[in-house]
């Protein structure tokens, strides 16, 4: 019968599944620290759950936007309000400060902040082109739709008001 020296145990497997338990608890308490250490995610509402009220379709000029691409937009602009972030080299959606006078619907109150307007898609960067919504009134991701307007045909860096459709 073989005698093993006093250093070497005489189940070599149980030593093997011992110290695989071991590394198991070892990779569940590191992995376990690292999930303590991501954040929890603030609660934001989904696009389609906020409320902007008073939206309406568009007439730029004959450039015309339909209610539901107004939405689309207005919603965007109240998330990332609501959210604190901003998209694009312009950093939209921006205070708007209506040095142009405009009337906005009843129910849009300051601040107001304007954000690209597309039919195609909702703006997350890149060229922001003539058309903007604002919207007013922002309360936690809700707000008011108070109109649209546009660089188009505009003299310098002002804005002309569109008309409702």
């Amino acid at each position: 019968m073989a005698s093993y020296p006093s250093f070497v145990s005489p189940r070599p497997w149980s030593t093997v599944f011992t110290m695989y338990a071991l590394l198991q608890t070892v990779v569940v308490v590191a992995l376990s620290g690292l999930a303590l250490a991501i954040p929890a995610p603030t609660k934001t509402t989904p696009l389609d759950k906020r409320t902007i009220t008073g939206v309406t379709a568009a007439d730029c000029d004959g450039f015309t936007f339909t209610s539901a691409q107004v939405a689309a937009a207005a919603s965007a602009a109240a998330s990332h309000v609501a959210a604190g972030t901003t998209v694009g080299s312009n950093s939209y959606p921006h205070v708007f400060n209506n040095r142009e006078g405009f009337t906005f619907q009843s129910g849009c109150r300051s601040p107001y902040y304007e954000f690209p307007l597309f039919r195609s898609s909702v703006y997350t960067g890149g060229d922001p082109s003539y058309n903007r919504v604002v919207i007013g009134s922002v309360s936690g991701s809700n707000a008011a739709f108070c109109d649209v307007i546009t660089h188009y045909g505009a003299s310098g860096n002002n804005f002309l008001q569109c008309d409702n459709a």
